[in-house]
């Protein structure tokens, strides 16, 4: 029977990767830490997203979780190609173009079919979604960085000064002491990774 458990080590390896990469960094120039920073936080986007996707997939071809525990499925998958073809179609009058991996209540609707909404996956995705959503919203204004992701960012500016606060840089939120004094908000975040996905592969 697979499990999670190999996914679940590879994840925390490329945590611990980034988390090695920016305490290297803390002698270098303030503007090459915010730089570096963005390139962390876009590279842990993408890792939550990969995982995500895998952990899931897996998940619907009857993987078990971390504890042994088997996930409740309305209807296993043979592979993780069905896997994906079913959870576009199945029961759906439209069948869903794309499957996004980077938002708690998108992939709760890729899924709905196919795992159990009793499943304790369902509940461990609401509980994660605000940060879900917020690796998404600094990642797209980091990679984009057009009115749209604007909007967005600045809700996040608001939250973590108090105020809107000219000049704010994606590095400067990731990196500055006035957001976080107990350690840069980069590095919560990936501490925040670890956690939701422990919750999510039950580790």
């Amino acid at each position: 029977m697979p499990s999670l458990v190999n996914d679940y080590a590879d994840f925390r390896a490329e945590t611990a990767r980034l988390t090695s990469l920016l305490a290297s960094t803390t002698t270098l120039a303030p503007k090459h830490r915010k730089y570096i920073a963005e390139v962390a936080l876009l590279r842990l986007a993408i890792l939550i997203e990969n995982s995500m996707k895998t952990v899931f997939c897996k998940l619907c071809c009857g993987a078990t979780f971390i504890d042994g525990a088997a996930p409740t499925l309305i209807v296993q998958q043979r592979n993780i190609p069905t896997a994906v073809n079913t959870m576009k179609t199945l029961n759906r009058p439209v069948t869903r173009s794309g499957l996004p991996w980077n938002d708690g209540k998108e992939i709760r609707e890729n899924i709905k079919f196919v795992i159990d909404p009793s499943d304790n996956c369902h509940q461990e995705l609401i509980k994660h979604a605000a940060f879900m959503t917020e690796i998404r919203w600094i990642r797209n204004h980091i990679a984009h960085r057009n009115d749209g992701t604007r909007k967005n960012f600045v809700k996040l500016i608001r939250r973590y000064y108090g105020a809107r606060v000219p000049g704010v840089t994606c590095g400067n939120l990731l990196v500055s002491p006035r957001v976080s004094y107990s350690r840069p908000l980069i590095e919560t975040h990936i501490l925040k990774a670890n956690v939701m996905m422990k919750d999510i592969v039950r580790g």
